[in-house]
This record gives structure tokens, C-alpha cells and sequence, in this order.
């Protein structure tokens, strides 16, 4: 599976506002602040310190910036920092002066990449636990996490685990969608294929042989329409296929074991049940055209 923490800390960018919103995060969960010597230093184990420095690199020219592994050590005037990451001279934070929704979800990336932990079973044949996401807290930015899940609309679970504050999901729609949010889409699609492919075959064994003969063909079928939708989108070849193409596409990833006829159910009396396999059978070809099959 793509590990997702890259793939949202390229989705953050270096040269704007929101590049100061992940600062600010950064900054609150791992670093020491010392204004009368004018120094930061950040510790930081979550690989984002490269992500750092560039901003720093961006936006403070003059600062004196050395890097030990997971330390990095800023030194001058570090007031032009504080001051765009809104935190007063006695340390406070203020994030609400991040307004805009793309701030607000940058800052919701960083808590995670931060904070945050994704974890699932492989074992796709007996007693799966599934999909597990979290964001474990030490200090008081649980809040503002909590306000920003309910913001976009994502509802956690919480509880308290070794005086740790605790937000969670074991819903994989909940997670595929907050993945999607983040900006890790390829890790969405990642957990929808393997879901597929479990419910395939429990399905699958609890049919007689008769009917298991008619599924095998609906899985394999299905199994490589999303196999090439996957592609298609892991690749930026996505937003190249015409409007009635994305709208089959995103039928099969939301229900990836059902049959053409129940797919036909789901869309309504605008396509006929040939016409979704002909759209279908459109993408199988453009996957092959893209991977250079005959």
C-alpha cells in the first residue's frame, strides 16, 4: 500500500498561507522556543523537517538553518515566524486565525502526519480486524482536532488510552473518504481494492458450486475493471476520460463486487446494463492502450 504521510506531505505546499498553517502545527507539537536567544529547535521524527526547511528557505531567506537528522536548528530573527504562525510572545498558540478552508485543511494534514496512525490486517482469508485509523494526544490540540474532523465532516470515535487522548475509526468508508480529503487518494482506492477483493471471495465461498461458477466470472470481471480504474488514476489519467467514463468508474470503485445488472440498478434508467459494459470495457481498453498491451 503507498504510505500515505508522503503522499499528504506532497499534497502541502511550500510558498503560501497554508504553508504557515503547517508550521504553526509543526512548530506546537515539536519544538523548543527560546525568543530572548532568538532559536528554534524542532525535533521531529515524522519526516517533515525537509518539508520544513523549504518553507523556512521561502519565506526567511536570512535565518541561520542547520540539520541533524531529526533535529533542525533555526537561529535569527525568529519573531517574522511566530508572527505569521500567530504565536504571541508568551508562546500561545492562535490557529484561528487560519480561516480559509484550505488552511484549515492543511492544518487538519499536519495533525495527522503528527499525530496520526493507519494501520490494517493483510490477512484477507480469516478474522480480519480490518481498517484502523487514529490520532493519539498528549497535549491540548486534541480540540482543535476534534473541531476540524466535525468541520469536514468526518465523525471519530474517542476515548482515553494511557492518559492519552484518543480520535478513531475502524469504518472503512470513513477512512477512504478522509484519505481522499488528505490527499491520498492512491491509499483510498488501496483500501477499496482490498476490501473488493475480501468480499469477493467470502462471497464466493458461501455459494454452491453452481452459482460459484456465475460469481468467479463477476469477480474476475470486476476485479479487473477496478484493477484498471486504479491504474488510470494512480496515473493522472483520470480527469483525460470523458464525463460518462469518470461517472462508471466511480460506480465500480464504490461497489466493487456487485453485477452489471445491479450496477444498472444503482445508476438509474439513463444506461442500459449493455451500455455500462460497453463503458466498461472503454476503460479496460484504455488501461491496456496505457500499458502498452495489444
Amino acid at each position: 500500500m503507498p504510505d500515505c504521510k508522503q503522499l499528504i506531505l506532497s499534497s502541502i505546499p511550500d510558498n503560501n498561507t497554508s504553508s504557515h498553517a503547517f508550521f504553526s502545527i509543526l512548530l506546537y507539537s515539536s519544538a523548543q522556543i527560546d525568543t530572548e536567544k532568538s532559536y528554534i529547535i524542532i525535533n521531529n521524527k515524522q519526516n517533515l523537517l525537509t518539508k520544513a526547511e523549504k518553507i523556512l528557505n521561502n519565506f526567511y531567506p536570512g535565518l541561520e538553518i542547520n540539520r541533524w537528522e531529526d533535529f533542525l536548528y533555526i537561529h535569527g530573527d525568529i519573531f517574522s515566524i511566530l508572527r505569521d504562525c500567530s504565536i504571541d510572545e508568551d508562546l500561545r498558540y492562535n490557529f484561528s486565525i487560519f480561516e480559509d478552508e484550505l488552511d484549515r485543511l492543511t492544518l487538519l494534514k499536519t495533525i495527522f502526519l503528527n499525530y496520526g496512525y493507519f494501520y490494517y490486517n493483510t490477512d484477507q482469508t480469516a478474522n480480519s480486524k480490518g481498517y484502523n485509523l487514529e490520532l493519539v494526544f498528549n497535549d491540548d490540540i486534541v480540540t482543535l482536532a476534534s473541531t476540524l474532523l466535525n468541520d469536514f465532516g468526518f465523525k471519530f470515535s474517542s476515548n482515553i488510552r494511557q492518559n492519552n487522548s484518543v480520535l478513531y475509526t475502524k469504518n472503512s468508508n470513513v477512512i477512504s473518504d478522509f484519505m481522499v480529503k488528505m490527499g491520498a487518494s492512491n491509499t483510498a482506492l488501496e483500501i477499496q481494492n482490498t476490501l473488493a477483493i475480501r468480499e469477493m471471495r467470502n462471497s464466493a465461498n458461501r455459494q454452491n458450486n453452481c452459482f460459484e461458477s456465475n460469481l468467479d466470472k463477476t469477480l474476475n470481471a470486476s476485479q479487473l475493471q477496478l484493477t484498471a480504474i486504479n491504474y488510470i488514476m494512480d496515473n493522472d489519467y483520470f480527469d483525460m476520460l470523458s464525463e460518462s467514463l469518470k461517472e462508471i468508474a466511480l460506480a465500480r470503485i464504490a461497489n466493487p463486487d456487485i453485477s452489471l445488472n445491479e450496477l444498472k440498478t444503482i445508476l438509474g434508467d439513463s444506461i442500459s446494463r449493455a451500455g455500462i459494459k460497453y463503458r466498461l470495457d472503454r476503460i479496460i481498453k484504455i488501461y491496456n492502450d496505457l500499458k502498452g498491451d495489444k
